[in-house]
C-alpha cells in the first residue's frame, strides 16, 4: 500500500494560531544579504507580556532555493515556538477522519462476515427445503396416479356388480338362467 502524503500549509496554520490567541498577524522578512543564491526568511510574531510590554519572537528559516519554501519553513518554526509558549494542540482532522473510517470499515467487515455466513446458511436451508419440496411433489404425483388407478378399479368393480346379465354357474359349470336362487351344494345348509 502506498503511503499517503498530506501537506500542511504552516503559513495558514500560523495565521490561525495568531487569530486564536488574539495576536497580531505574523510579519515575514527577507534580509538583503543572502549568501550563494540561497534565501533565508524570518517570521516575527509579537507576544504580549505583563501589561504594555511586548516581545517579538523571530524565527529564521533554513537556507532554501525559493522564497515560498523559506516562508513555509519559518512559519513552521514559529508555530513550534508558539506551541511551546501557549501549550496548544493541533488537531489533525484528516487523521481523525481516517481513524473514523478505519473503525467503520472494521465494523462493516465484521457485519459483512456475519451476513455472508447467514447467507450461506440460508442458501443451504433453501437447497434442503427445495429437495423436500420436490420429493413431496413426486410423492403427491404418485398418490394422484394411484388414486386415479384405484378409482378406475372401483368403477370397474361397480360396473361388474351392476351388470344385470350376471349368470349363475353351478358346480358342474352349467349355466343356470332361471330366476330362482341356486341350490346350495350338499353339506351346506342355510
Amino acid at each position: 500500500m502506498t503511503s499517503i502524503v498530506v501537506t500542511i500549509c504552516f503559513r495558514e496554520l500560523l495565521r490561525d494560531v495568531c487569530q486564536r490567541f488574539s495576536l497580531p498577524m505574523p510579519v515575514y522578512g527577507v534580509p538583503v544579504e543572502n549568501a550563494e543564491g540561497t534565501i533565508r526568511v524570518y517570521t516575527e510574531v509579537e507576544l504580549a507580556r505583563e501589561g504594555t510590554v511586548t516581545e517579538a519572537v523571530r524565527c529564521w528559516s533554513s537556507p532554501s532555493a525559493n522564497i515560498d519554501e523559506a516562508e513555509e519553513d519559518a512559519a513552521r518554526r514559529s508555530v513550534g515556538k508558539l506551541h511551546d509558549e501557549f501549550s496548544f494542540d493541533v488537531r489533525d482532522f484528516n487523521s481523525e477522519a481516517k481513524k473514523c473510517f478505519e473503525d467503520l470499515y472494521a465494523r462493516l467487515s465484521i457485519d459483512h462476515g456475519m451476513i455472508k455466513k447467514k447467507y450461506k446458511q440460508l442458501k443451504n436451508d433453501y437447497k434442503l427445503l427445495w429437495g423436500y419440496y420436490n420429493d413431496l411433489l413426486a410423492e403427491k404425483e404418485r398418490y394422484v396416479t394411484e388414486r386415479g388407478g384405484l378409482k378406475q378399479l372401483i368403477v370397474q368393480c361397480g360396473d361388474l356388480l351392476d351388470c344385470p346379465t350376471a349368470v349363475a354357474v353351478n358346480q358342474n359349470n352349467n349355466v343356470d338362467d332361471s330366476d330362482e336362487d341356486p341350490v346350495p351344494p350338499p353339506g351346506y345348509e342355510s
